[in-house]
């Protein structure tokens, strides 16, 4: 195929995938540009997972009428002229590809009015051309975009359902919300509104909304004052981070800005996390949301298309000041009030958790997440007695169904359980358990065995290596890229030791590789198969382990791994209602 030149449509649909992923992409980018604007309001709009509709209102600055031309256009943009000015950017949306991506996949227009000016303008963008007309309007600026990838089919068909970019879109909102506690945020989707913030310049308020009152009664404040120096650069960080006693299955609500941006940085997620060193057992992770400020030019944020990561003219400085603020928090907060009284604070409602008092109640948040103390004590083997509270029911094991769910009754229904899922979670209860007492032990297997690693996994596992180690490994190189296996974790006995490895690995690619990481990879290689078919007493004996899990629900790698249908449900189902 001969070299050319692609075509401006081409190009403008390759740039938009770069920069708009999803729909929660594209609110990103618009609010970012509503921010610029100086808005003090902002209202947010979707439906159909924003694949239909998605509209951002607000009350900012708005466009002149003899820049609105050039709206649409790629490289347009009235937040940066020289490329030195790249070096400390004060904006967020300075790329000038938001409109001009946007406009390449969807059905784009815009109506705004520049507060100078008495008349507004309507722009739409259509098949390339832009059409424009006078209009009444107040001062701003409403973005308009309908049918998102129409035209990209590939794109449009790896979105995922409503309901999950529907949740999306919530976050984006909600982080940006709480950068800027000082701008009024409105979010409906569907038709309902999901979110509302007064813009009164209270962050607490905010974090409040989001993650409810009884959440936020456990957080503590985060302050080091924006003229604190660390190693001769002021670096200021602000926000909540939660008490020990509230903790989280997985590190995704740790949430992160730099200069009111919201990103995504592993190295100051791991810096909230040891802050916690010997606060939080194994597999725990806190909540947190911290706003931290530096100089313009002591952080490079034209890194990544989607500008979500940033590069630190010195990242140890920004670790440590992080982690110091956090520390400090903790240190200053005293013991404060027993975890059992938060968890009895508006808990989970389920029928089925009725049941599992007095185990660690649960606190919905937001209608979709769930927390849980992350307690690790061992789970005992079904002959022994309860040591630990129940967290699910009793359940009667009725069968199994395309060898991969177990079918189970209890006192309130009926009770699906993934077994994969389910085993993963048990798995991964127990080897916390064993590491907190320091009871994992390891075994010498019969034979060596040896494999033959891709060089992409050799470089992994050689700095995973002491985290294999850790977790009762016994490997050794064996020749260019091969390695001898000598020795694996017991709770895993019976499990191919080389099939093992290579499925960790898999799982560990793109981790921060912390002890958590190593024992989230070994349940999931370790746990038992879809199309495993399972004998009575294997089900049973998998079922009680679950019972008594902390976190039952979910697999750690956040699948469900149990699905409840209460009597009324099945029989509103059937029609006998």
């Amino acid at each position: 195929m001969p070299i050319q030149v692609l075509a401006d449509d081409v190009v403008a649909r390759i740039a938009a995938g770069e920069a708009v992923e999803r729909p929660a992409s594209a609110v990103k980018e618009l609010i970012e540009n509503a921010i610029d604007a100086d808005a003090t309001s902002i209202h947010v709009e979707a439906s159909g997972g924003g694949r239909r509709l998605l509209r951002v209102s607000d009350n900012g600055i708005g466009i002149r009428s003899e820049e609105s031309a050039l709206a649409f256009r790629r490289h347009a943009t009235s937040k940066l002229r020289a490329a030195e000015e790249l070096q400390a950017l004060h904006t967020l949306g300075f790329r000038g590809e938001a409109l001009a991506s946007l406009a390449a996949v969807s059905q784009a227009s815009i109506v705004t009015r520049h507060r100078d000016e008495s008349m507004g303008i309507r722009l739409m963008s259509v098949d390339g051309r832009l059409q424009r007309q006078p209009i009444g309007a107040p001062a701003g600026t409403v973005v308009t975009i309908e049918h998102l990838f129409y035209n990209t089919p590939a794109r449009l068909k790896f979105l995922k359902s409503d309901s999950t970019e529907k949740r999306h879109i919530h976050w984006v909102v909600a982080k940006y919300a709480m950068a800027y506690p000082g701008i009024a945020f409105a979010l409906k989707q569907d038709g309902r509104e999901r979110l509302h913030t007064s813009g009164s310049g209270t962050l607490g308020d905010v974090v409040a909304g989001t993650f409810g009152a009884p959440v936020f009664k456990r957080m503590l404040a985060v302050a080091v004052d924006d003229r604190a120096r660390w190693d001769g650069a002021r670096i200021g960080v602000k926000g909540f981070v939660s008490q020990p006693q509230l903790s989280r299955a997985r590190r995704d609500r740790i949430i992160l800005f730099v200069n009111g941006r919201a990103i995504q940085d592993s190295a100051l997620s791991h810096a909230v996390i040891q802050a916690y060193e010997g606060l939080l057992k194994a597999g725990a992770f806190p909540l947190a949301v911290l706003l931290v400020s530096t100089p313009a030019d002591f952080v490079d944020v034209n890194v990544h298309p989607t500008k979500a990561e940033v590069r630190f003219r010195d990242p140890q400085q920004v670790y440590l000041a992080t982690q110091r603020a956090v520390r400090e928090a903790l240190a200053t907060a005293g013991e404060g009030s027993d975890a059992d009284d938060h968890w009895s604070e508006g808990g989970f409602t389920d029928s089925f958790l009725e049941y599992s008092r007095p185990a660690p109640a649960w606190q919905r948040l937001d209608g979709d997440e769930l927390f849980d103390n992350a307690g690790l004590s061992h789970i005992p083997e079904l002959a022994a007695p309860p040591d630990r509270p129940r967290t699910l029911p009793v359940l009667r094991v009725v069968g199994q169904v395309g060898a991969t769910y177990i079918v189970t009754e209890g006192p309130a229904g009926m009770y699906l359980i993934d077994q994969n899922a389910a085993h993963e979670r048990v798995l991964y209860e127990e080897i916390c358990a064993d590491i907190q007492s320091g009871e994992l032990a390891a075994r010498a297997l019969d034979e060596l065995q040896t494999m033959l690693l891709s060089p992409r996994d050799a470089e992994l596992l050689e700095a995973a290596g002491g985290l294999f180690n850790r977790l009762g490994f016994e490997i050794e190189p064996f020749g260019p890229n091969s390695i001898a296996i000598r020795a694996m974790p017991v709770p895993v006995n019976g499990v191919n030791a080389a099939d093992m490895v290579a499925r960790m690995l898999e799982r560990l690619r793109g981790a921060a590789l912390e002890l958590s990481d190593g024992v989230a990879a070994l349940a999931f290689a370790a746990a038992l198969r879809r199309g495993q078919v399972l004998e009575d007493d294997e089900m049973r004996a998998l079922v009680a382990r679950l019972e008594r899990c902390p976190n039952p629900l979910t697999a750690p790698s956040g699948r469900k791994a149990l699905i409840h249908m209460s009597s009324q449900e099945l029989a509103d189902e059937f029609g006998r209602g």
